[in-house]
C-alpha cells in the first residue's frame, strides 16, 4: 500500500512539474516584425542608411560614421539628431548638424505618427502621418521627414525616402 501512495506521489509530482515548465519564451525581434508595423518592432535606435528617390536611384548614401540618428522610445517619444557630416546634409551646414530634435510618435494600425516637437531645425508642432514599412534590421518612412530641407525641389521631396538601420542588433 506504501508503495502505490508513493507512486501516486510521485506520478502527480511529475505532472505538476511538467505543466509549470511551459514554453513563456518573448518571441524573437524577427517574430514581431513579421507582424508589420507596431511598437516592438519600432522602439530602438535606427541610423540613416540613406535618402534616395523611390524608383532606387540614390540621392544621399555616404554618411560615414556619423549618419542622422532616430530613437524611438518606449514612452511614445522619439529623438532624432542631424548627421555634423555637412559635406553630406545641407542641414548640418546651416548649424542643424548634431543638433536635438524631439517629439511624440503613435501607432494607429499600419499608421504611424509623428508629432515635432523640441527643436532648433525642424518646424516646430508639424506632423506627419506615415506609412511605413518595416523589418527586423530596416525602416523605410516612405517619405522624407527630417531631412526635407536636403532637397533640392517639391519634386525630389515628393519622390524620395528616407531609409533607416537599426543599430547594434
Amino acid at each position: 500500500m506504501k508503495k502505490i501512495i508513493m507512486t501516486a506521489i510521485a506520478a502527480a509530482s511529475v505532472c505538476l512539474l511538467s505543466a509549470c515548465g511551459g514554453d513563456d519564451s518573448k518571441p524573437s525581434r524577427a517574430d514581431m516584425c513579421a507582424k508589420g508595423l507596431n511598437e516592438d518592432c519600432l522602439v530602438g535606435l535606427w541610423n540613416l542608411q540613406s535618402i534616395q528617390s523611390k524608383d532606387g536611384s540614390q540621392i544621399f548614401t555616404d554618411f560615414g560614421t556619423t549618419p542622422s540618428t532616430l530613437e524611438f522610445m518606449d514612452n511614445g517619444q522619439f529623438h532624432f539628431v542631424f548627421t555634423n557630416n555637412g559635406s553630406v546634409s545641407e542641414m548640418a551646414s546651416d548649424g542643424c548638424g548634431g543638433t536635438d530634435n524631439y517629439g511624440t510618435w503613435e501607432i494607429t494600425g499600419s499608421v504611424l505618427k509623428l508629432k515635432i516637437g523640441r527643436t532648433d531645425c525642424l518646424e516646430t508642432g508639424r506632423s506627419y502621418t506615415l506609412t511605413p514599412t518595416i523589418t527586423e534590421r530596416n525602416l523605410n518612412l516612405n517619405t522624407v521627414v527630417f531631412h526635407e530641407n536636403d532637397m533640392t525641389d517639391n519634386l525630389t521631396k515628393s519622390i524620395s525616402s528616407e531609409y533607416f538601420v537599426r543599430v547594434g542588433e
